[in-house]
């Protein structure tokens, strides 16, 4: 079964047992939420002489479903969809050689990986809020479904253009903690980035790379 279908099928029937249990409640109070977050990017990786050289960045916007869990509405499952633009910066240097591409280390060099992802997030929420109390704690946590587009690899020493090298689908956990507006967010990818044809010039391995995020998440009601 591919990683989209059971990502998916496991959303349809969470979705559908949520569904049916918030026909059972006694409240319409729910979280309906745009959110937009900022973040850095560290690259965990396993290529010998590899260096972040520069700021990598995360921008995410979207829009979550609230579906409480309980008359309190504290308790609920969110399914949302959003965009997400990624910036990687490193000493990676892409050149293809036929039908192959490869990677190979330059020390200092400054190159520019970037790729757009469609966001589909689903989580479990628990907060402090009641109807009448907009200021309250939050823990949201689950898993993003991400589906990737728009990739373009700038070299340091020449101009950018499209690549073919980021892994189309990826699903990373992530988890949002915070007060009212403030909140902390950390998210890590489940699977490396780069597709598994992709080699290191000199020695033939694949090259791993999965990005942890850190940064802050806003919430607007």
């Amino acid at each position: 079964m591919s990683l989209r279908l059971l990502f998916f099928t496991g959303i349809l029937f969470w979705g559908w047992n949520a569904t049916a249990q918030q026909d059972s409640l006694s409240t319409k109070y729910r979280e309906d939420q745009f959110y937009i977050s900022f973040g850095l990017q560290l690259q965990q990786e396993n290529i010998s002489g590899f260096k972040q050289n520069g700021f990598s960045n995360n921008f995410q916007v979207g829009f979550v479903r609230d579906i409480p869990l309980s008359a309190s509405g504290r308790t609920a499952i969110g399914l949302g969809l959003g965009y997400a633009y990624n910036r990687l910066i490193s000493n990676l240097h892409m050149d293809s050689q036929g039908e192959n591409d490869f990677f190979f280390i330059e020390e200092n060099e400054e190159n520019r990986q970037t790729y757009s992802s469609l966001v589909v997030p689903l989580s479990f929420r628990f907060r402090t809020s009641t109807p009448d109390k907009t200021d309250f704690w939050r823990a949201y946590g689950g898993l993003k479904y991400q589906l990737k587009f728009s990739e373009h690899y700038h070299p340091f020493y020449s101009k950018s253009f499209a690549s073919d090298f980021i892994r189309k689908n990826n699903i990373a956990v992530f988890l949002s903690m915070g007060y009212n507006t403030w909140n902390m967010f950390v998210e890590y990818d489940l699977n490396s980035i780069f597709k598994s044809n992709l080699k290191l010039f000199h020695d033939g391995a694949h090259p791993q790379l999965q990005t942890l995020k850190l940064g802050l998440i806003f919430y607007i009601l």
